[in-house]
């Protein structure tokens, strides 16, 4: 324990000893050495000052990076996010528009059987009447005369 205050002692006495030689050195007048020395120290202090600014300018663009990055993940997730809503709302309006598409096929289609069977019973009717019309003008005279008997007996329903 003592060798281990002995060291530490000699240590501090060269410390001392160190720093109060270059004081003294440093309190001559007149030596190159020491302008060299302080334009060299106050070039260092510039260069650690524009390095710390530098450094910290650098931290502070770092960060809006980061936080533009965090951003733009934000914007791109809340964009991707409505594409994805307008695409379901999208492929709802186009199923909805196949089945009413799909509907309006089964209309049209019930619309063309309801047409041919209108016309086949407009045809049918057509055919009735004509038969009816011909079988009305080729009546006999007997059923002529009770036709004429029964306009002048009911004047209201005269023109059958």
């Amino acid at each position: 324990m003592n060798s281990v205050l002995q060291l530490l002692s000699a240590l501090w006495g060269l410390i001392v000893g160190w720093l109060t030689g270059t004081v003294r050195w440093l309190r001559k007048p007149g030596s190159l050495v020491k302008v060299f020395c302080a334009v060299l120290a106050f070039g260092c202090l510039v260069s650690g000052l524009t390095a710390y600014e530098r450094e910290q300018r650098i931290q502070e663009l770092s960060a809006q990076v980061v936080k533009v990055k965090a951003d733009w993940r934000a914007d791109a997730d809340r964009l991707q996010a409505d594409v994805d809503a307008r695409d379901a709302r999208l492929a709802e309006v186009a199923s909805t528009l196949r089945a009413e598409a799909e509907k309006l096929e089964r209309l049209r289609a019930e619309s063309a059987q309801a047409l041919n069977e209108l016309a086949g019973k407009i045809e049918a009717s057509e055919k009735d009447a004509s038969t009816w019309r011909e079988r009305y003008e080729e009546r006999p005279d007997t059923c002529q005369a009770a036709l004429e008997l029964l306009d002048s007996a009911c004047p209201a329903l005269k023109g059958y």
